[in-house]
């Protein structure tokens, strides 16, 4: 085999190597098929042919040719899609991207809903919804920016205009604020600068009021902690104290206690003594209220009775009259007497 051979063949295997990666590398099918769809553009604003076609963001084919239509009245884009790849009709293609850089790409979107149709096919047609970029939109409104920018700076310019005449006219005005201020800032220096002393003065005594602030609360600090430890030392020498007079004095307590709860026994046995007569009092009550109340015994029928009553202030009656009678001529009753002795 010639060198001439060998150079062909390996110039042949490198152009296969690249087309295969190309196509490989943009999504394409590596031995061609699929299909082509014809879109109808009013603009085709900078498409070319190899830009990619997109559906739902997944490159799905790319633009194969771009030409004028009859009369240049629109440009027919025609699509190669890849095999497998099925477009419902209904679907809308608009470009994306940026013309001026060069990098424009057709965007597919299918129908929602029920406008959904069967797939495309090949030889079908599109119609495409032209989209103006960033740029256009720039453009198209860079006459109303600018009537805008010369209104602003049209204002501006009247606006300082005035604002000259105005510290044209204040001049003087204006120079003598500032003399007075320049005099009042002076004045203000030339003060801070006299007091300087007096100031210096009084932070070095509250520099030092603070350091015996400081030194008095050590110095309470340490008393009343000294003072913390001989409590503490007392409490415990009181409650040693205390601990010892109760182990001394234990039994004098127990017996104290003892003595306590048998007079308390006591009083609780004369406290049942007590309820007792209390009860016993309480069922005579009962019994003389009840016979009092009676008016079957003679206690009750005298309490009661009121007929009892009017005879007994009938006999009181008679009895003061004779007393009457006996105080007025007590011979009569006398000689009575008498004569009842004599019978006797």
């Amino acid at each position: 085999m010639t060198n001439e051979i060998k150079v062909g063949l390996a110039v042949i295997l490198a152009a296969v190597v690249v087309f295969v990666g190309v196509r490989f590398l943009s999504g394409q099918s590596l031995f061609g098929g699929g299909y082509e769809v014809v879109s109808m553009w009013q603009d085709a604003q900078g498409l070319t042919p190899g830009a990619a076609v997109r559906l739902n963001g997944v490159r799905i084919g790319e633009v194969s040719s771009v030409r004028l239509g009859p009369g240049a009245r629109e440009v027919f884009v025609t699509l190669a899609i890849n095999d497998g790849v099925q477009i419902p009709r209904g679907s809308t293609l608009q470009t994306s991207g940026l013309s001026a850089l060069g990098e424009v790409n057709v965007e597919v979107t299918p129908p929602l809903g029920a406008g959904a149709g069967r797939p495309l096919t090949s030889g079908d047609t599109l119609v495409a919804s032209t989209t103006p970029d960033i740029f256009d939109l720039i453009a198209g409104e860079s006459n109303s920016l600018t009537a805008r920018a010369d209104t602003a700076l049209i204002g501006a310019v009247n606006t300082f205009t005035t604002l000259d005449q105005i510290l044209s006219n204040s001049g003087d005005d204006v120079q003598a604020i500032l003399a007075q201020l320049r005099f009042l800032t002076q004045a203000a220096t030339t003060t801070l600068i006299d007091e300087r002393q007096r100031i210096d003065r009084t932070l070095a005594s509250l520099e030092a009021g603070a350091a015996n602030a400081s030194a008095v609360s050590e110095r309470v600090g340490r008393n009343v902690e000294d003072l913390s430890v001989v409590v503490g030392n007392d409490v415990v020498a009181t409650s040693a104290v205390v601990r010892s007079l109760a182990e001394a004095n234990a039994d004098s307590v127990t017996a104290a206690v003892n003595n306590l709860s048998a007079a308390l026994r006591r009083v609780d046995g004369q406290l049942e003594t007590l309820d007792g007569l209390t009860t016993n009092l309480s069922s005579l009550t009962a019994d003389l209220d009840s016979t009092l109340n009676s008016t079957e015994g003679t206690a009750g029928l005298l309490l009661n009775d009121p007929s009892l009553y009017y005879n007994a202030n009938a006999a009181a009656a008679s009895l003061q009259q004779i007393l009457q009678d006996f105080q007025a001529d007590p011979g009569r009753y006398l000689r009575e007497v008498d004569g009842i002795v004599k019978v006797f």
